[in-house]
């Protein structure tokens, strides 16, 4: 009796706090057949519970019990969620802190050296053009 009083309640209390219902409105609030599924643990011993679920503590589900709920309800897992695309990685290791520290000190360094003396010099760029090409080899790796 407790274990299924432990199982139940928290379902049907969440439920029903969430909706603003009491328990015996969202048995019959339900038309999808879920309805059904949730009886008041505290109204039922384990045995009655036992009979509404078809199913025994002893022996759990049977085979043709399990297959009838897996067609109607699905298997009992969490829907994965999609994998991030290669491009949205490489993005995302572009975003660290660090990483767009070195980015502005590129850009930094470009912005100085093509405002200076030496602008036309095209080795006055190599620490900017280097910083860019590390940071973006290190994103691809």
């Amino acid at each position: 009796q407790a274990c299924g009083r432990r199982l139940l309640k928290p379902l049907t209390r969440d439920y029903s706090q969430k909706r603003g219902l009491a328990r015996r409105e969202v048995s019959s609030s339900r038309a999808d057949g879920m309805a059904s599924m949730l009886p008041d643990p505290d109204q039922k011993n384990q045995e009655e519970l036992e009979q509404h679920f078809g199913t025994s503590v002893a022996q759990g589900l049977t085979g043709k019990r399990a297959a009838e709920i897996l067609a109607r309800d699905g298997p009992n897992e969490l829907e994965k969620p999609p994998k991030p695309t290669l491009l949205m990685l490489f993005i995302l290791q572009l975003t660290g802190f660090v990483i767009i520290l070195l980015l502005v000190a590129a850009v930094a360094s470009i912005t100085v050296n093509a405002t200076g003396p030496n602008k036309d010099d095209i080795l006055s760029y190599t620490t900017g053009k280097a910083i860019f090409v590390i940071v973006i080899l290190n994103a691809g790796i």
